[in-house]
C-alpha cells in the first residue's frame, strides 16, 4: 500500500515543533488562569461564609452564589482560548478530561452536602481539590501542585475532625496551598518560558 504523503521539509518540521511548543506553553497558561481564578473565588466565598456565620447573618452561605457566575466566566475564557489554540496536545486533552471529571464529582459532592449536610461535604471537597491539583502537578511536572494536592489530603482529614465553621477556614487554606500559591508560581514559570 502506497502513501500519498510527502516527507516534510526542514522548515515545515520546524514549524510543527514550534506549534507544539507553543501549545504546551498555552497549556501552562490555561492552568494558571483556572488555579488563580477558582482559588481566589473559593477563598473569598469560604472566608465570607465564615465571617457571616460569626455575625449570625441569616443566610451565611450566600457568598457561594458566586460559583455559578464563576462557571460562566470560566466557560467564556476557555471558549475564547480554544478558538485561539493552534494545536492540541495529549497533555491538554488529559487536563480537559481530568477537570471535566473533577467538575462532575464536584456536583455529586455538592448533592451530598445538600442532602446530608455540609459537615460531611466540605472535607470531601478539600480531598477533591487535592486530587485535581496532585494529578495536574504530576502531568505538568510541577511540584508545587503535587505538594499542594498532598496538603489538601491532610487538611481534608483534619476537616472531618473539626466543627463546620472551622471547616470553612480549612477550605480557604486548601485553595491557598493547592490553587493560589501554585497558580502564581505556574504563571511565573509560563512567563519565564515565554521570555526565553
Amino acid at each position: 500500500m502506497e502513501t500519498t504523503e510527502k516527507p516534510l521539509t526542514g522548515p515545515e518540521s520546524l514549524l510543527i515543533i514550534q506549534q507544539m511548543i507553543q501549545a504546551a506553553k498555552e497549556d501552562l497558561s490555561d492552568n494558571s488562569f483556572d488555579l488563580l481564578f477558582w482559588g481566589w473565588l473559593v477563598m473569598v466565598a469560604s472566608l465570607a461564609h465564615y465571617m457571616l456565620l460569626l455575625a449570625h447573618f441569616d443566610k451565611p452561605w450566600l457568598p457561594w452564589a458566586l460559583m455559578p457566575l464563576g462557571g460562566v466566566v470560566s466557560g467564556i475564557y476557555h471558549y475564547r482560548q480554544e478558538k485561539r489554540r493552534t494545536a492540541r496536545t495529549p497533555l491538554s486533552d488529559f487536563m480537559s478530561f481530568l477537570w471535566i471529571g473533577f467538575s462532575v464529582l464536584l456536583i455529586i459532592v455538592l448533592g451530598v452536602g445538600m442532602r446530608y449536610g455540609w459537615q460531611q461535604a466540605y472535607p470531601l471537597l478539600i480531598a477533591l481539590y487535592g486530587l485535581g491539583t496532585f494529578v495536574s502537578g504530576g502531568a505538568l511536572r510541577f511540584r508545587p501542585l503535587v505538594y499542594g494536592g498532598a496538603a489538601c489530603w491532610l487538611l481534608a482529614t483534619a476537616a472531618f475532625l473539626v466543627p463546620f465553621p472551622t471547616q470553612l477556614l480549612l477550605v480557604a487554606a486548601a485553595v491557598l496551598v493547592s490553587y493560589i500559591i501554585p497558580g502564581h508560581l505556574l504563571k511565573a514559570r509560563f512567563r519565564r518560558g515565554r521570555a526565553v
